[in-house]
């Protein structure tokens, strides 16, 4: 905003490409460039700004740029650059001297005399390459001493380093060259058609997959594009601009050209020459130009001693900072990061810095362009976590976690929402709609539970109830509609309520809430009404009944309420000028009481209130005076503050830093006061922008702000004076419970089913947990073990319990541990890992083990040579004579008293790797057969004969393919054999989606006749409500459009381009690209297609297509003056008309809105709206035309405007239905035979609107002589049967 008195500098003009093409065929000039300044500032969008000073006050601080420090030079400087290298900002003199100056503010002078031209900082770690004027490239340390010196080198008068390798490029006279800097020599020279021209200005642009690595160079105002990687030419401009060009950039991020010129101007072109947009604010010529990609800003300075900060993207001028220097700058420029900035001119160097006051906390996602209306801080302390109420646009709820700027949950309601307000114990959100509806919410959802809606809650005549006399209760008006509401909050137990909401907690995701939970007995919840009849209501928070109701303000409405729980209090404003304390007593039913009213005398906006003191902002915007007025409720005093400080506009917001003991206030003006307990301004912070609202964050000097529709933060107390920020060293914050957003729910509930929760049971929590509340709890779960590992890859877990001295019993109780958790030992083991087993004695350990071997040492077993009789040896028999004796009872006894059976088996018992059936072993050579039956099993002379006999069953079936059943319809097509030759290739999980996606690529490669087929299965699978990606296959259809129009097509051709579009059609009717490629087709005469068009034009709803657009279309071919690519030149302009009326269109839909009463909403509008507008425009002009001026004889008049839907009267009739006394609307006769409508009324009243006695116009004594006096009336339209 421009305050009064200010000069207004900077202006950015944004031209979008379709409608600067028209502007110039309609000035008469050529490739859509304006050649003069008076041609570029019309129809155009000129945000504008103001002029900074960087002299500002003591008590002043400014959000932008910023200047740090200034430097005088005895030798004016040459040039100057950043070095990572030296660490150092390097600036090279006149007389050859080279000077430094680090990052803590040192200027250093080098003993080092550089008669270079300029430096360029290489990718080449610690080295610098010097260069210029004439043909010198030398190479040079950190230090600036020689290292080398090419010897094939040209003029050299620019010098760039390319973004994507080490090499560097140079411009000069002639020549542009690419130079690598390790070997020192001259890769790609290109001279040829540079003769005659001397580069002063060079930008490069990195190579793309579409584009080779370019390099821009200026001469006067041609700017030169050369092709580094052939070594070649490209184009000359010569008519981007009619004067010299003085600066230039490339921006990589965006990839467009910045040149400034002398015509005052910074121009942005796109990759194809197009303006996209002009920045106009300097009074002088822009001299240089740095691009910071960090912040994604421009920097240019101006002869005019000024710097200008622009938004590239967004189009706008951010500041304008003036340098307050004699000399202006001569060239701007700084690091990559955007940390620092430096300018020089003739009479020293400047350092300047970008000073951000404010932050982006959360990008709200409301409306664009809607503004952040409210913002309220929950106020509950710590261990609760803080959070942010936004209330943003007409509708939108946002809940926003205060330490890390995420977005919780959102609401967005039916109505306009008037105010907000949220209770974090009950995790309840209460809004207030325009028509005095309260909502009810839930915000363990999201989005959030709608739960109820209170309607006309106290809105009922006075009572004897509400505890006023019978005359008060006639006299009193009715309280009316809510206009305002706050929530009071009343903690008794905080350790219950934490519990209470812990609880909550488990159940996020659960839109069913129990509302007798909601009533506490210990902690009160208020919600109190403020009412535009000048009463103050109190509701329930569970069900909304009126609780109690008094008078205030003397009938007239509330404007403000506010409430300090901590003082048990309530403030109060209305427009009867007064302020109003009541006492609350939230235990009793009389819980309002007033203490006593302060008539102030003007009506007042914003109040906030510390301690006994309460500040009051009022405005007289006739007399521009804006003051906030302290008032001391103890002694009844005032506090004015100096009418030459403060606001100079309208106040947005005021709050209270408690910690800090100072009120805060934003304005319009673009500017934060600080103030002080008496009413003195500490502090001004200049913001570049208007702050929306203002809020207190909870804690210290930070508070939230609303810019253009975003939650920001900004803390004040570090632009405070020192004594108020050692008050914050005495403040404690405990240690909050994480917040963690809660996820989306796709369902979007908007209000829970009433009569289900009426009926749900009070239940165990455990009962309650749904589907969306496991999934939070996974999500919570998730981002805190995400949380603990970032924690741990950067060294920031401390342990709390410190690790005990290591002493031999810990290593031995570890190590025994670790043996019993790995290796199942038991603790006090010994291990012998040496293998002492005899063979000759080996037998089984009768005795159990208790635990389980894991590693056995490998041993040999005997070899089957020694025993070759063992195959005819069964253990089997040997077991039954010794099984004869003994009993089965008596078996295992039997085996524990013989002492001469078990053997030591030291490495580990192998009696479970045997066969399960017990045997009884009395010799030890069958274990030992047994072991090699198990080991190295003998061949038997009956296993060749069962190896032929596994392959000969029968021979392998080959599995059917199952094809899927969308495709059995189109399996037997000749273009399907075409696309699956074998059926057994085609996977059943074939989808349809993919299955069409497979159909797009056989449309580039197969025949015609094969197309059409392909296209008419595409037809009948999206008929059949078979394929779902419909994006993909519109997007790959509209690709094809382009390369099915040929100026000679065969009949064959011309149906699958009609087919085709029939097709899309279907598939996104009325979609931008679609109706671009209709237009073009509609004007490219020799496809002959024109009918098809039409015909599709109406049929997506343009009405009179034929008549209106297609002349209009029909002369585009005719304009063409490029002739080799007929379809792209057509496909260009139908794209320029649309964008045109497009923007016609939006300003015919935003007038309509101007002249209606509706409420604003986002604008919304299809393709065919504007093709309709266009031809009703048309029709009109028709009309106007073939309308003959008034004198002509011999001649029917006819109407301007279409009265075929207005009634018309007879001539005998209009004295006998004057004297009838209608009604507004007019009853049809009944139908009496409607043999095809059914369900239809007898009559229909419609609410026409009243007939005139007098159909013609009655022309005065002067218009007699203008008018023509032929009148006139259709005599067919005068009969009834004409509209039946």
């Amino acid at each position: 905003m421009v305050a009064p008195g200010e000069e207004t500098r900077s202006a950015a003009v944004v031209f979008p490409s379709p409608a600067l093409r028209l502007l110039s065929q309609e000035s008469g000039t050529s490739n859509g460039r304006t050649p003069g300044k008076h041609h570029m500032l019309r129809d155009v969008k000129q945000p504008t700004g103001k002029v900074k000073h960087s002299k500002n006050k003591q008590h002043v601080f400014t959000h932008g740029l910023h200047r740090l420090q200034h430097f005088s030079c005895d030798s004016p400087v040459r040039f100057m650059m950043y070095s990572e290298a030296a660490a150092a900002f390097i600036s090279l003199h006149s007389d050859n001297t080279v000077c430094l100056y680090k990052a803590d503010g040192r200027k250093q002078t080098s003993l080092a005399h550089l008669p270079f031209m300029g430096l360029t900082a290489t990718k080449i770690s610690g080295c610098l390459v010097g260069w210029g004027p004439g043909p010198v490239f030398t190479l040079l340390d950190s230090e600036l001493r020689c290292l080398d010196t090419a010897r094939d080198a040209l003029d050299i008068r620019a010098c760039q380093a390319a973004e994507h390798s080490t090499e560097l490029v140079t411009a000069g006279v002639g020549n542009v060259c690419v130079w690598s800097v390790l070997l020192m020599r001259c890769k790609v020279k290109i001279q040829e058609g540079l003769q005659l021209s001397t580069f002063n200005q060079m930008a490069l642009a990195p190579p793309r997959s579409d584009r080779p690595h370019r390099a821009f160079v200026v001469c006067g105002r041609v700017v030169t594009v050369v092709d580094l990687d052939a070594g070649k030419v490209l184009e000359h401009k010569n008519d981007l601009c009619s004067r010299d060009i003085t600066a230039m950039v490339y921006c990589t991020q965006l990839d467009c050209l910045i040149t400034a010129s002398h015509e005052l101007s910074i121009r942005i072109w796109s990759p194809d020459w197009e303006l996209r947009v002009a920045f106009v604010g300097h009074n002088g010529v822009v001299n240089s130009l740095f691009y910071c990609p960090a912040l994604n800003m421009l920097l240019s300075a101006s002869v005019d001693c000024t710097i200008c900060c622009w938004n590239v993207e967004e189009g706008d001028v951010i500041e304008c900072v003036h340098t307050e220097q004699e000399n202006p700058p001569v060239c701007i420029g700084g690091t990559r990061k955007g940390d620092s900035f430096y300018s020089f001119s003739h009479q020293g160097v400047d350092f300047w810095t970008i000073r951000s006051l404010y932050t982006l906390h959360c990008k709200l996602k409301g409306d664009e362009g809607a503004p952040l209306r409210q913002i309220l801080v929950s106020p509950f302390p710590a261990p609760f976590p803080t959070r942010v109420l936004c209330v943003s646009g007409d509708r939108d709820i946002v809940l926003v976690a205060a330490e890390t700027g995420a977005v919780l949950t959102s609401f967005e309601a039916k109505e306009r929402i008037l105010c907000a307000d949220y209770c974090l114990q009950k995790e309840i959100l209460l809004a207030l709609t325009e028509t005095g509806t309260v909502l009810q919410a839930n915000t363990l959802t999201n989005p959030i539970t709608l739960m109820q809606e209170w309607k006309g809650r106290g809105q009922g005549p006075w009572q004897q109830r509400d505890h006023v006399t019978d005359d008060d209760a006639q006299n009193l008006p009715i309280p009316g509609p809510a206009c305002c509401l706050v929530l009071y909050s009343y903690v008794a137990e905080k350790q219950r309520a934490l519990e209470e909401w812990r609880r909550l907690q488990e159940r996020r995701g659960c839109s069913h809430r129990n509302k007798a939970a909601l009533d506490d007995a210990k902690n009160k919840f208020l919600t109190i009404l403020g009412q535009s009849g000048g009463c103050v209501s109190v509701l329930k928070l569970d069900n909304g009944t009126v609780l109690y109701r008094i008078p205030a303000h003397n009938g007239q409405r509330v404007t403000t309420m506010q409430v300090y729980p901590e003082n048990g209090c309530l403030l109060s404003t209305g427009e009867d000028m007064t302020v109003v304390v009541w006492r609350v007593n939230p235990y009793v039913q009389e819980c309002l009481s007033q203490q006593f009213s302060l008539h102030c005398g003007q009506p007042q906006d914003y109040l906030a209130a510390l301690g006994p003191q309460l500040a009051l902002t009022f405005q007289e915007p006739n007399s521009g005076i804006y003051n906030l007025l302290h008032f001391n409720l103890l002694n009844q005093s005032q506090t004015e503050h100096s009418h030459k400080e403060g606001h100079l506009d309208h106040f947005t917001g005021l709050c209270v830093c408690p910690d800090l003991e100072v009120f805060v206030s934003s304005s319009l003006d673009g500017t934060v006061c600080i103030w002080n307990e008496k009413n003195h301004l500490i502090r001004t912070l200049q913001l570049n922008t208007v702050p929306e609202c203002l809020a207190y964050s909870g804690f210290g000097g930070e508070l939230f702000l609303g810019i253009r529709g975003d939650l920001y933060r900004i803390n004040c107390a570090k632009f405070l004076p020192h004594n108020y920020q050692q008050m914050l060293l005495y403040t404690y914050c405990a240690e909050l419970i994480p917040d963690m957003p809660i996820i989306v729910n796709n369902k979007r509930n908007v209000r829970a089913d009433k009569d289900e929760e009426e009926e749900l049971p009070v239940v165990g929590s455990s009962l309650l947990l749904t589907e969306d509340m496991w999934r939070q709890k996974a999500h919570e779960s998730l981002v805190t073990s995400n949380m603990d590992l970032a924690a741990l890859l950067q060294g920031s877990v401390k342990c709390k319990k410190g690790k005990p001295p290591s002493t031999k019993e810990t290593k031995k109780e570890a190590f025994d541990r670790y043996m019993k958790i790995i290796y199942r030992l038991p603790f006090n083991i010994k291990m012998d890992f040496e293998d002492t087993s005899d063979l000759d004695e080996l037998s089984f350990c009768p005795e159990p083990c208790d635990y389980k071997p894991y590693f056995n040492k490998p041993r040999n077993p005997p070899t089957l040579k020694e025993h070759p009789e063992s195959d005819s040896n069964i253990p089997v028999e040997e077991k039954k004579e010794k099984k004869a004796p003994v009993k089965p009872n008596q078996r295992q006894r039997t085996t524990e008293t013989k002492p001469k059976t078990p053997l030591k088996f030291n490495p580990l018992p192998v009696a479970k790797d045997i066969p399960k059936k017990p045997i009884i072993v009395e010799k030890y050579e069958e274990p030992l057969e047994i072991i090699c039956q198990i080991e190295k099993p003998t061949p038997t002379p009956t296993t060749p004969p069962r190896r032929p006999k596994i392959p000969t069953p029968s021979p392998p079936r080959e599995p059917t393919p199952e094809v899927p059943t969308f495709l059995k319809q189109l399996a037997d097509s000749s273009w399907f054999k075409d696309l699956y030759p074998d059926k057994k290739c085609i996977p059943s999980t074939l989808s349809p989606e993919d299955f069409s996606l497979q159909l797009l690529g056989y449309l580039n490669t197969s025949s015609t006749p094969s197309k059409l087929k392909t296209l008419a299965a595409l037809h009948t699978l999206h008929n059949q409500g078979l394929l779902q990606n419909t994006d993909t296959l519109y997007q790959g259809l509209i690709d094809l459009v382009p390369k099915f129009v040929r100026p000679r097509m065969s009949p064959v051709e011309r149906t699958l381009l009609v087919e085709t579009l029939n097709l899309l059609v279907r598939l996104k009717s009325g979609n931008y690209e679609l109706v671009k490629k209709l237009l073009a087709l509609l004007a490219f005469k020799k496809l002959d297609l024109r009918e098809n068009v039409v015909r599709m034009l109406s049929a997506l709803g343009v009405n009179e297509a034929e008549q209106w657009l297609l002349p209009e279309v029909g002369s585009w071919g005719l304009e063409l003056k490029d002739q080799s690519d007929i379809w792209k030149s057509l496909h260009d302009r139908a794209d320029c008309w649309l964008e045109l009326w497009i923007s016609k269109y939006k300003d015919h839909d935003r007038y309509r809105f101007l002249r209606s009463t509706a409420k604003w909403e986002p604008s919304t509008f299809k393709m065919v709206d504007v093709l309709n507008y266009f031809c009703s425009v048309k029709k009109d002009e028709y009309r106007k035309s073939r309308c003959v001026a008034p004198g002509c004889k011999n001649t029917v008049i006819l109407p301007l405007n279409d009265c075929s839907s207005q009634p018309i009267l007879r001539l005998g009739e209009t004295y006998t239905m004057a004297r009838m006394s209608r009604p507004p609307g007019i009853i049809l006769p009944p139908l009496r035979n409607r043999p095809f409508l059914t369900h239809f009324p007898n009559f229909i009243s419609l609410p026409l609107s009243r007939i005139t006695l007098r159909p013609f116009h009655i022309y005065t004594e002067e218009d007699w002589v203008k008018a023509s006096p032929r009148r006139y009336f259709t005599l067919q339209q005068s009969y009834v049967e004409y509209y039946r």
